[in-house]
């Protein structure tokens, strides 16, 4: 199937690891050129050079910071000379139990994920206009559907990322900008290969029986960890010429992690 993604540009923050960089491959694959961003300039340069360095470039950038964003889109389109997709991906993992956690830190999880996705469509918009194909992705989390005690700072942020992209979807329309949500469920990624490290440390656990102890614990002993490659898959998708009547919709990739009979 030929996703219409050859020579489109796709800027991917977060790009330097995990779901970010699995999807700036899977674009690549796809025949896209990839704008890697983010803040790690030695790990972004790697991923370039793991992509190919003629098929994608790296752009610092911290999402918080508007005058960087508005400087890095600058960047992307002097350097590619246009600008199809973005997919947010830039988020922090962690929080603590609600009755300790400050408001600085949500603050600093908002910012990051929900803020930083507003700004980059806004600095994006006059480009992603003149595409013939524009689209949004935003990366969300299981946990803006699913409560996991002590991590309500990304599950705050995560659910805001699903309105957010429901209100780009109803305002961007009359632009021709899809813009829809991604919902991972437990993907093993370096944060969750960081906690899986701890619990095995505290417990005298393998890795692999540390990683199946937390699915248990979230109730989730009959599936699987994902991959960052299978929810690239998917990303690829909604970027892709196919999906073009798909937009407002949110999207759960969980492997069945999180069943729910919703009204």
């Amino acid at each position: 199937m030929d996703l219409n993604l050859k020579n489109r540009v796709v800027l991917v923050t977060g790009a330097n690891r995990g779901i970010g960089r699995a999807i700036a491959e899977a674009s690549v694959a796809e025949g896209a050129l990839a704008a890697v961003i983010g803040r790690d300039e030695s790990a972004c340069r790697e991923t370039v050079q793991a992509l190919g360095p003629d098929r994608s470039s790296a752009f610092l950038c911290d999402v918080t910071d508007r005058a960087q964003v508005d400087r890095m889109i600058g960047e992307v389109v002097g350097h590619f000379g246009r600008l199809d997709a973005v997919v947010n991906n830039a988020g922090r993992f962690g929080g603590s139990p609600i009755a300790e956690l400050s408001a600085a830190a949500l603050s600093e999880g908002l910012n990051t994920k929900v803020v930083g996705a507003l700004a980059i469509v806004q600095a994006a918009l006059p480009y992603l206009r003149r595409s013939d194909q524009a689209r949004v992705l935003n990366i969300s989390g299981v946990t803006a559907q699913r409560v996991t005690p002590g991590v309500a700072v990304t599950a705050i942020a995560n659910s805001g990322m699903v309105a957010l992209t429901a209100y780009l979807a109803r305002e961007l329309a009359e632009d021709g900008i899809n813009s829809n949500c991604l919902i991972p469920g437990y993907t093993l990624t370096g944060a969750w290969r960081t906690r899986a490290e701890a619990l095995a440390a505290a417990e005298g656990l393998s890795f692999d029986e540390a990683l199946a102890e937390i699915l248990r614990r979230q109730d989730m002993g009959h599936s699987r960890w994902g991959e960052a490659r299978e929810i690239a898959d998917v990303a690829v998708f909604l970027l892709s010429a196919q999906a073009a009547f798909v937009n407002g919709a949110s999207f759960r990739v969980d492997g069945g992690q999180f069943l729910a009979i919703q009204r």
